[in-house]
Parts: C-alpha cells; structure tokens; sequence
C-alpha cells in the first residue's frame, strides 16, 4: 500500500483546530444571543421594568421609614444602594442633593449647580421620579435599574465556557479517534507476535498511523511468504534425504553382495569373475553419481554464503591446465573437440577449487547430454575485465527426454555468482 498525499498527522491536528474554533465561534454565538433574546424579553420588558422599579420605591420608602432616616443619613442610604443594581439621585426642588449607584462607589452630595444639570440630564432620559418622606422632609428620587447587567454578565460567561468546552470537546474526540487507531493496531500486532499469522491489519486513512499499519501488514505478508519458503525447502530436504537414502541403499546392497562372492571366491569362471567385477564398478559409479548430487544439492541450497580463498592466477597457464584434462576425457570418450582461445595476457583471481567444480559440472553435462557424433566447442576471450569462456554441443537424441533437476547447472550458478566471491 503505497501513499501519494500523505496526510500528516500534524496538518490533521491543525484542521482539527480550525474546526474546533469555528464550531465554538458558533456555539458561543448561539449562547450569546439565545441568551441576550432571553433577557430582553424576560427580564427587561417594560411590565418587568415596571413591576421592579416599584418594588424598589417600596422598599426604600419602608427602609427610610423603618429608620427614621434623613438625607443627612448618607451611609445608611449608600448601604442599601450597594445591595442594588441601580443609581439612586435624590432631588430638592430639582436641585440634586445625593447621588450613589452601580457604577460608583463613592456617595456625593451636590451644590446647587451641580444638582441642577445632573436632574436635566435624567429629564432627557424621561426617567421616573418618586416622593419619599424622609425625617427632615419629603424629596423626589429617581432610581435607574442596572440589575440586568448580572444576567448580561453570566450570558457572557456561560458563552466563554462553551466556546473552550467546545473546542476541548472536539480535540479529545479526535485524540480518542487517534487512540483507537493505534490501540487497534497494538491488538494486531499482539495477535500476530502470538503466532496469528493471519491476522489482518487494518489500513485505513492516509497518515502516518494507516503508513505504519501498511508496512507492518508488509512485514506479516513477508514473513507469511518466507516461512512458506522455509517449510517448502525443509520439505523438499526431507523428500530428497528418503529418495537419496533410497536410491543409495540399492546399489551399495548390490555392492555389498558382489564383494561378498569376489571375497569368497564363488564363481565359477574368469568370465564370471570379469562380470561380477564389471557390476561393481558400475555400482560404484552410480554411488559416486549420486553422492555428487547429494553434494550439489546441499551446495546449492545450503547456507547462503560461500567462503572462498581467492588468488590470482594467468588466465592462459589457469585454462589450459583445468581443460586440458577434460578435453582429454572427451576424445577418449570419442568426441571431437575443437578449442579456440583468443587472449591476451592478463590475471584473474578466483577461487581455484569452486571454479574447477564449475569445469567439473559442465563437463559432466557434456558427457551425459552431448551427442558424439557433433562437435563440441570450446572458445575463450577476454573482454575489458571480464572472461567468457563458450562451451557449445548439440543434444544427443537417444537421452533427450532424460529427466534432469538443473542441480547442476544451479551449481555453476552458485560457484560463479556467490556474493563472497
């Protein structure tokens, strides 16, 4: 699983962000408003204005009876001002002579001057004036009500709240989302360290995480494939260890009988004699034939690397001393040979015994697969820093159909393309 447009979890957490602040913009808006709407028509109607404003001329009328008070009892009067949210101005013949309230903390009592611009101003806004009977004489108040600015204070606090309860609601759900996933993929994971081989890991999305489970999921598939090729090769191992063990115990039980009547001298002339020697030889060669293969076998599929001894030999002198004696075997073997070396002098280093194996195989194939008749050739050059040597034959039609498992060849390969050497 391959990812073009990776998307990385940090501009994920970034959008996640975005998200989240505009959804507590919203949110808060929705607070904000809902919350104001409430308050102007529940609270600050003019029938709930009304019915407050006239609650509070009655309870200042009864306080300022129930203590005798006068306007000279200004920290009385500021007491129960402070327990209001309003601003209270007491007037005298349209003088201002007391004024204390919500947005001040300090009572003031006025000169003349002052008292009367402060009731023209309050004139303007058509506020409401009440008599109200003090001890020194009867005075007309006004009282403006601020009491609705709690209710616009906690609107704005419980708007603040939701706006970060919001985005803190949005960031721990996509934090939950982000656990799940790599809780999910830890499960996975476990499942297949306990052997669940098949256990499939999930890969979705496109970040990090989903790249993470693909290579893992990689990773399983790998190792599902190499302990199938383990488990095929050990079965192939035993299949060829019981067929070698076979094939081998058949002639070497021969061997052992023949042995036995050439010991004991039981046979009856030289003719017998010659023949039974005849078959053991025979024997011995196919013992030797298939201990070869055993060998290549486990030479080709043994362990992964070789170690060679490599020295530095001229090329001429090296070919001509390891094919000389093969080309000999031929002719002896009735095949004609024809050799064609074009080279100049140089150096090559190998391994001396690997590449004479490598001969040895070749050769080998010759003979059993060459037709006699044809003409086999052998040519060698060199090119730059590389040696090519060409051995060519036609097939001989009698064992074209010879059933045969490339362990040779595979042993050519392996001697010439180990990578230690």
């Amino acid at each position: 699983m391959k990812f073009k447009n990776l998307f990385l979890l940090r501009t994920k957490s970034f959008v996640i962000l975005i998200i989240g602040l505009a959804l507590a913009c919203f949110t808060c808006w929705i607070v904000f408003s809902c919350g104001t709407w409430a308050i102007e028509k529940l609270y600050i109607n003019d029938e709930a204005a009304s019915q407050r404003m006239n609650a509070y001329q009655s309870s200042f009328a009864q306080y300022v009876k129930s203590n005798s008070l006068s306007t000279k009892n200004v920290k009385q009067i500021s007491n129960w001002v402070k327990r209001k949210k309003i601003y209270l101005i007491i007037f005298d013949d349209n003088e201002s002579i007391y004024e204390s309230g919500w947005w001040s903390n300090k009572s003031t009592l006025f000169d003349k001057n002052e008292a009367t611009a402060t009731m023209e101003m309050f004139s303007e806004y058509g506020e409401t004036y009440y008599s109200v009977e003090f001890t020194d004489a009867t005075y007309v108040l006004s009282i403006t009500d601020y009491s609705e600015m709690d209710w616009y204070n906690g609107v704005n606090a419980v708007s603040a709240i939701t706006f970060f309860v919001t985005i803190l609601i949005v960031l721990l759900l996509y934090n939950h989302y982000i656990i799940k996933h790599i809780m999910q993929l830890s499960r996975e994971v476990l499942l297949i360290d306990q052997g669940k081989m098949n256990q499939n890991i999930s890969c979705k999305g496109s970040d990090e995480i989903a790249l993470l489970a693909s290579n893992v999921d990689n990773m399983r598939n790998s190792i599902i494939s190499r302990f199938q090729s383990e488990k095929k090769a050990w079965e192939t191992n035993s299949e060829l260890i019981t067929s070698m063990s076979h094939d081998i115990r058949t002639p070497l039980t021969s061997l052992i009988g023949y042995l036995d009547i050439l010991e004991s001298k039981d046979y009856q002339s030289e003719e017998q004699l010659e023949k039974y020697i005849k078959i053991c030889k025979e024997k011995s060669v196919q013992l030797k034939d298939l201990s070869d293969k055993l060998f290549q076998y486990f030479f080709v599929f043994g362990k992964k690397d070789l170690a060679m001894l490599s020295e530095t030999y001229d090329v001429t002198v090296l070919l001509q001393q390891l094919l000389g004696e093969h080309v000999v075997n031929l002719q002896i073997n009735g095949y004609e040979v024809e050799t064609e070396f074009t080279m100049k002098p140089c150096k090559i280093t190998v391994d001396i015994h690997y590449l004479q194996r490598l001969f040895d195989n070749l050769f080998s194939n010759i003979m059993k697969y060459a037709d006699p008749n044809e003409k086999v050739l052998i040519t060698a050059n060199v090119s730059g820093n590389d040696l090519f040597v060409y051995l060519s034959n036609n097939i001989r039609k009698d064992n074209y159909n010879m059933e045969s498992t490339n362990i040779g060849l595979k042993t050519c390969e392996r001697s010439i393309c180990n990578p230690q050497g």
